[in-house]
């Protein structure tokens, strides 16, 4: 067993948070940043399925099938990196808070 050393400031914050232990209120406040880091990751991806008109897995075949207009210019494979890291970071944060809940 670890254990955790907070300053007596930050404990008295402990008060606001749901849980009825230590351990508990800390879970809630991991599953707090994974979703906050989940959701602002799917308003980017969000952004480049308007953009596109279509989801990554979608954008991907087209692009692979040499179907996106100009793929080879700086904007569309930046937008493709961009958005191919943010679909992998995407499944990061499903995967440490569905971890989270087991």
């Amino acid at each position: 067993m670890s254990v955790l050393s907070l300053s007596k400031e930050i404990l008295e914050f402990f008060d606001y948070v749901e849980g009825d232990t230590t351990e508990k209120k800390i879970i809630k406040l991991i599953k707090s940043d994974l979703a906050r880091r989940l959701k602002e990751c799917e308003e980017e991806i969000y952004k480049f399925e308007l953009k596109y008109g279509s989801t990554f897995s979608e954008f991907a075949t087209a692009w692979e099938e040499g179907k996106i207009e100009n793929k080879y210019s700086h904007t569309v494979e930046r937008d493709y990196m961009v958005w191919e890291g943010l679909e992998a970071e995407k499944k990061k944060w499903l995967e440490l808070l569905k971890k989270l809940e087991s």
